[in-house]
């Protein structure tokens, strides 16, 4: 019986690779949009901010960067116009202390091309919920820091997709 499943199972399986492959078929690559690009980015001068554009150089696969200056030759400028996270509290426990806490991340930026007159404006939104204990606050601290790094990690993968959609609106059918 699994003599006969495999077969059918591995030519079916050939037959499908080599179908996607030949008919130019691939998964879209996060990095076709920020990639190889040369951008300028302007942004208000804070630590959020600045770990936000250092995160944006090193994932972003950018071919170079400019901060805060307008460059002949860049591809992209991505304009931050609010760029912030806020805290709550979600649940108390005993004495009305928090035992749970949420982090809002909001990135409100403008994106144009150099050949498009064009400007997208795009808001991005996350959010996480993380225990809160507050004999523990240098714990806290990293936490909070490394789901800003998921946040950004989340806002450029979106404006990835963002200027693919910008660059396929582009092109006439």
């Amino acid at each position: 019986m699994n003599s006969k499943l495999g077969t059918i199972f591995f030519p079916l399986l050939i037959f499908f690779i080599v179908s996607f492959v030949g008919c130019g078929y691939k998964l879209r690559e996060i990095s076709q949009g920020l990639g190889g690009q040369t951008i300028s980015v302007f942004f208000q001068n804070n630590a959020f901010n600045l770990s936000f554009v250092n995160q944006l150089n090193l994932q972003g696969g950018v071919k170079k960067i400019y901060f805060n200056q307008i460059s002949e030759d860049a591809d992209i400028s991505i304009n931050i116009l609010e760029h912030k996270t806020t805290r709550y509290s979600v649940a108390l426990g005993t004495g009305a202390r928090t035992k749970e806490a949420r982090i809002e991340y909001f990135l409100k930026i403008s994106l144009s091309k150099q050949d498009n007159e064009k400007e997208l404006i795009l808001e991005i939104r996350d959010e996480s919920n993380y225990p809160f204990d507050e004999s523990k606050i240098l714990a806290i601290e990293e936490i909070e820091k490394r789901l800003n790094e998921n946040f950004f990690s989340n806002a450029i993968s979106r404006i990835n997709f963002s200027l693919l959609s910008l660059r396929y609106e582009d092109t006439p059918n």
